[in-house]
C-alpha cells in the first residue's frame, strides 16, 4: 500500500479524491513569470507544478552540472525574478515553481527531504556555462534566505546550490528492482541519478575546481562541542529527523528534536524552527508536570536547531493500540474485551487529567492524537510533541490527525476535549479517519463500538456538543445494509453511480480517481487505473460507455513502454482488459510494445513475470476462444517460475520474499493451473503443487486460530500479499487432485477472513477481498458451485462495511488506501468493492454471478 506521506501528499489538491499534487487549485498565488508569454526566442512549457523557459532550437543536453535556488514565501518573486533574469541573459534553459501555493508545497512537512526546497532549477549545458551561471547567481542572490538542499552543495551564502543529475526524463532499474531517475555511464549504460539527502557526483564525474572551497566549507560545518552522540534515527520528516541520543559526560539519554530553517511549512506559514521555539517556550512553562517530558534546552549545531528533551520509556498509544486491539485476533470472550476495555478507560482518565494539567497552565495541546501520547511502562502517560501549544484563546490554527480534529474556530479547552473524545473512539474503534469524510459516520462507530464492547451510555468522555444534534439519526448506509440480505441491486446501482460521476474523460492523466499509485502508470493500469475500474463494470453487467474504452486505448497507446510490467500494473493487463472489452487490435499492439521492453524481474503476478504471462494467455484467449494454444513464451515462464520455487537460480529473475496470490508465488501456481487446464500436461499440476507448498510454509497459524502469512513482524490476510489469496488458488488446486497439507490449512484462513475488524474495505488489501474469498471457500472441493446466498458471518461482515461507505446524494464512495480520500479503482476502491459484491449476489438481469474460487480467481485475474 501507499506510504503515509504519499497519501497526505495526494490528498492537498482535492477534498474528496486523491488527486495529483500539480492540479492544486493555485490560480490565485501564480507568479507572474508564470502568467506572462515567453521572451522573444524562448519557448514555454508546463508540466506538473513547473514552468520551463528554453531558447528555441536549443539541444537537449542529456545529464550535467544542474543549478538550484531556494527561496522563502516573502522574498519569492524577487528572487524568481532575479535567478530567471539571469538565466535568460545567459541562454540556459531554466524552470521554477509555478506559484506561491506550490511553492509552500515543496517546503512542507510531507515533502521527500531529497528534493524539497528546489524552487528554480537551471540546466547549463556544459560545465564553462555553468560555472559562469553560478558565480552570478550566487552574487546576486547572496543573502537572500532559503531551505538547504539536502542533496546539493551550497554556493557560498546564498541560497544557490549544485548537483550532477540528469537533465532529462530517463528510467533505469534499481537494486530492489524499482525504477528509478538514470544517468548514462561512459560505457553508455543507464545507471541510477541518485538523489538522497546529501550531497555526492557518479564515480566518472569530476568536481570542477571552482566547487573546492564550498566543498570545503561544507565539510568544515559541524559542531565537536556538541555534548550528545546520536545513537538512532526515531523519525524523519522534511522538517528533520527525530533522533535517540546520548550525553557524552554523564550518558543520560534524550531525544533531539531537530528543526531546519524554512523547511517544513505547515498551514500558518510557519517552519520548523518557529514551531520547535514554540514548543521549547510550552515544555518550560509547563515545567514540574507528570504529563509532559523534561526539556534540556536548544543547541543549535551549524543551522540546525534541536530541542533536547528527556527520553520517555514507553511506547506511543498508537503503538499500544496496534499490539492489544482485540478484534483482529479471531474470536474473543467476554473476559477478553472486558480487559480491553478496563485499559481503553484508564488511559482515558490519565489522558483526560493530563490535559486538565496543561489547561489549568493556561495552555491548550492543539495536536492530540495516539502517535502523540507516550504510556510509561508503569503506566503513566505523557504528552509529547508540543508544537501547537498555545494560549487556550489563541484562535490560530491547531493541528490533528485527520477525523480527529475539531471543526475550524473551536476554542482552544473544547478542541482538546473533542480530541479527548476522539482518542477514545480511536481506542475502540480504530477508523477516526472516516469522521473527516462525515461527522456522523463517528457516531456510527461509536454505536457499534457501545454494542460490540457493552458500554453504557455514559461510558467514556462526554460526546462533543457538535455531534450531539445527530446522534439519533439514522445511518442511510446502514439501511441499505440491513435486512436479511443487504440490498444488492441498489447498492450496486449507487456504487456505479459514484463511477460515473467521477469519470474524467477530458483529462488526459486519469479517467478514474483511485489510488495515488496510479498517476505513476499513467492512469491506465487494472490496479488503480482504467483498465481495473472498466474490467468491474464490464463483469458486473453495468453499460461500458465507447468513449471510456477510447480513452483507455489511446492512453495507454501513449505510454511509453519504460518496462514491461505485470497483469495489474502495467501494459500487459491493460491489454488483456482491452481484448476482453473487443479492443483485440489495441491489445495486440500493448503486448508487442510489452515483449519489447525489458522484462520484469520480479516472480509475482502484480508487476512481474507471472502477471505478464497471464496477460498474455488472457488476450490469447479473447482473440481464439477459450481453447485457444498460448504461444510458447508463455510455457517458458511457467518453466521458469517453476524452477525458482524450487530453488534455482534463473538469470534475470527474483523470488518473491512473502506469499500471496498478486505480491507472492501464488499467482505463478494460478499460471501453472491454467496451463494445465488447457494441456491436461500432469508436469504442469506438479509444478503448481511444488509452488503452492513453498507459499504454505510461509503461513502460520494464530493463537485464535486463524491461519495468515507472516511477513516479517505482520501476519496478512490479503489478495494482495496474505493467505486469502494463497487459499483460493490452494482450493482451486483441490479440485483436480487431493493435498492433505493445503487441505489442512484452508479452514484457518476462512475463519480469518471474517474477523470483525478489518481497517480498510478495498478489494486487494480489505474487507470486499476477504467476504468473497470466504464465500467462495464456503464449498468443499469436488462439490460444484459454491453456496448461493453467504453464510451468515459473511453477511456479517459485509454489513460492517457501513464503518467505511459514505452516500452523497445517489452515488455512494469508497475510501481507498489509507482511508484520508476516495478512491474508484479496482485495488482499493469502487471497483474492487463492486466485483467483491457481485460474486455474493448478482443482480436481476446481469450476467451471473462468479461462483467458487476458481471463477473467482478468473475473475480478480482478468479473465
Amino acid at each position: 500500500m501507499p506510504g503515509l506521506h504519499q497519501n497526505q501528499l495526494y490528498s492537498l489538491a482535492d477534498p474528496t479524491y486523491y488527486e495529483t499534487p500539480a492540479r492544486l487549485p493555485d490560480e490565485g498565488t501564480r507568479f507572474a513569470l508564470d502568467r506572462q508569454a515567453a521572451p522573444p526566442g524562448w519557448g514555454k512549457a508546463r508540466s506538473g507544478l513547473w514552468t520551463s523557459l528554453r531558447p528555441d532550437g536549443a539541444p537537449v543536453t542529456e545529464q550535467g552540472w544542474k543549478v538550484h535556488v531556494s527561496t522563502v514565501p516573502d522574498e519569492a518573486a524577487a528572487t524568481l525574478r532575479e535567478a530567471v533574469r539571469i538565466c535568460l541573459r545567459h541562454g540556459v534553459p531554466v524552470k521554477f515553481l509555478r506559484s506561491r501555493q506550490a511553492l509552500a508545497l515543496m517546503s512542507d512537512k510531507y515533502m521527500a527531504r531529497g528534493s524539497s526546497g528546489k524552487f528554480v532549477t537551471a540546466y547549463p549545458p556544459d560545465e564553462p556555462s555553468f560555472l559562469r551561471l553560478v558565480a552570478e547567481l550566487s552574487a546576486a542572490l547572496d543573502g537572500r534566505r532559503g531551505p538547504y538542499i539536502l542533496s546539493d552543495l551550497r554556493i557560498g551564502d546564498a541560497p544557490v546550490y549544485v548537483r550532477y543529475g540528469s537533465f532529462t526524463d530517463r528510467w533505469c532499474r534499481a537494486a530492489d528492482g524499482g525504477m528509478v531517475p538514470a544517468l548514462r555511464a561512459p560505457d553508455g549504460r543507464l545507471v541510477p541519478d541518485e538523489r538522497d539527502v546529501v550531497f555526492r557526483v557518479p564515480p566518472w564525474v569530476t568536481v570542477p575546481a571552482e566547487l573546492g572551497p564550498h566543498l570545503a566549507a561544507r565539510a568544515a560545518a559541524r559542531d565537536d562541542g556538541f555534548p550528545y552522540v546520536v545513537e538512532r534515527a526515531l523519525q524523519f520528516s522534511n522538517a528533520g529527523g527525530i533522533y535517540l541520543a546520548r550525553h557524552r559526560g554523564s550518558g543520560e539519554r534524550v531525544v533531539l528534536r531537530e528543526a531546519r530553517p524554512h523547511c517544513g511549512l505547515d498551514s500558518a506559514g510557519d517552519d520548523a524552527v518557529t514551531r520547535l521555539h514554540r514548543e521549547h517556550r510550552a515544555l518550560r512553562r509547563l515545567a514540574g508536570l507528570e504529563c509532559v517530558p523534561r526539556v534540556h534546552g536548544v543547541r543549535t549545531v551549524w543551522e540546525h536547531h534541536f530541542l533536547v528533551e528527556e527520553h520517555v520509556e514507553g511506547r506511543t498509544l498508537f503503538e499500544e493500540i496496534v499490539a492489544r486491539y482485540a478484534l483482529v485476533r479471531g474470536e474473543r470472550s467476554d473476559a477478553e474485551l472486558a480487559a480491553y476495555r478496563a485499559w481503553a478507560d484508564e488511559v482515558t482518565d490519565r489522558l483526560a487529567s493530563a490535559l486538565a494539567a496543561v489547561h489549568a497552565r493556561g495552555l491548550r495541546f492543539g495536536d492530540l492524537h495516539p502517535a502523540n501520547i507516550v504510556l510509561r511502562p508503569d503506566g503513566r502517560l505523557v504528552l509529547i510533541d508540543f508544537e501547537y501549544a498555545a494560549e487556550l484563546d489563541d484562535p490560530s490554527p491547531f493541528a490533528g490527525a485527520f477525523g480527529m480534529q475539531a471543526p475550524a474556530g473551536t476554542g482552544g479547552a473544547e478542541a482538546d476535549a473533542y480530541a479527548l473524545w476522539s482518542t477514545w473512539l480511536h481506542m475502540l474503534m480504530p477508523l477516526t479517519e472516516m469522521a473527516g469524510h462525515d461527522r456522523r459516520k463517528a457516531l456510527v462507530l461509536e454505536r457499534w463500538a457501545r454494542d460490540r464492547y457493552r458500554l453504557g451510555p455514559d461510558t467514556g468522555p462526554p460526546r462533543p456538543a457538535l455531534l450531539s444534534s445527530a446522534a439519533d439519526q439514522t445511518d442511510p448506509v446502514a439501511q441499505l445494509l440491513a435486512g436479511p440480505q443487504p440490498d444488492w441491486q441498489r447498492l450496486r446501482a449507487m456504487l456505479v453511480a459514484g463511477v460515473r460521476a467521477a469519470a474524467t474523460p477530458e483529462r488526459p492523466d486519469r479517467l478514474f480517481p483511485g489510488g495515488p499509485d496510479g498517476f505513476a502508470t499513467g492512469g491506465v493500469c487494472a490496479a488503480h487505473g482504467a483498465a481495473g475500474v472498466l474490467h468491474a463494470l464490464r463483469q458486473v453487467g453495468a453499460d461500458v460507455p465507447q468513449e471510456w474504452v477510447r480513452w483507455l486505448t489511446e492512453a495507454s497507446l501513449r505510454r511509453p513502454p519504460e518496462r514491461a510490467g505485470g497483469l495489474l500494473d502495467g501494459l500487459p493487463g491493460t491489454a488483456a482488459v482491452l481484448a476482453a472489452l473487443g479492443e483485440g487490435d489495441a491489445a495486440a499492439e500493448l503486448l508487442e510494445r510489452a515483449s519489447a521492453a525489458p522484462p520484469p524481474t520480479g516472480a509475482d503476478l502484480a508487476a512481474g513475470r507471472a502477471g505478464l504471462a497471464l496477460a498474455v494467455l488472457r488476450v490469447t484467449r479473447a482473440a481464439g476462444g477459450p481453447d485457444a494454444c498460448p504461444p510458447s513464451e508463455v510455457f517458458r515462464t511457467a518453466s521458469d517460475l517453476a524452477r525458482l520455487a524450487r530453488g534455482e537460480t534463473v538469470p534475470g529473475l527474483t523470488s518473491p520474499p512473502s506469499a500471496g496470490l498478486l505480491r507472492g508465488l501464488s499467482g505463478a501456481a494460478l499460471l501453472h493451473l491454467e496451463l494445465y487446464e488447457l494441456t491436461g500436461e500432469r508436469h504442469l499440476l506438479d509444478s503448481a503443487r511444488d509452488i503452492l507448498h513453498r507459499e504454505a510454509s510461509h503461513c502460520v497459524r494464530m493463537p485464535g486460530g486463524t491461519v495468515q502469512v507472516k511477513d516479517g513482524r505482520r501476519h496478512l490476510l490479503y489478495l494482495d500479499q496474505g493467505s486469502g489469496g494463497f487459499a483460493l488458488v490452494a482450493r482451486a488446486y483441490l479440485d483436480h487432485r487431493e493435498d492433505p497439507l493445503l487441505s489442512e490449512l484452508l479452514p484457518g484462513v476462512r475463519q480469518g477472513c471474517v474477523l470483525e475488524f478489518v481497517r480498510e474495505p478495498g478489494l486487494f488489501t480489505g474487507r470486499a477481498g476477504l467476504t468473497a474469498t470466504a464465500h467462495a471457500l464456503d464449498t468443499a472441493p469436488g462439490d460444484g458451485p459454491a453456496r448461493t446466498t453467504p453464510a451468515p458471518d459473511v453477511l456479517a461482515s459485509v454489513r460492517n462495511l457501513t464503518w467505511h461507505l459514505v452516500q452523497r446524494g445517489d452515488r455512494l464512495l469508497v475510501p481507498g488506501a489509507g482511508l484520508r480520500r476516495f478512491s474508484a479503482d479496482l485495488a482499493t476502491g469502487s471497483a474492487g468493492l463492486l466485483l467483491a459484491l457481485h460474486t455474493l449476489a448478482a443482480p436481476p438481469g446481469t450476467p451471473g454471478s462468479p461462483t467458487g474460487p476458481r471463477a473467482l480467481l478468473s475473475v480478480l485475474t482478468l479473465g
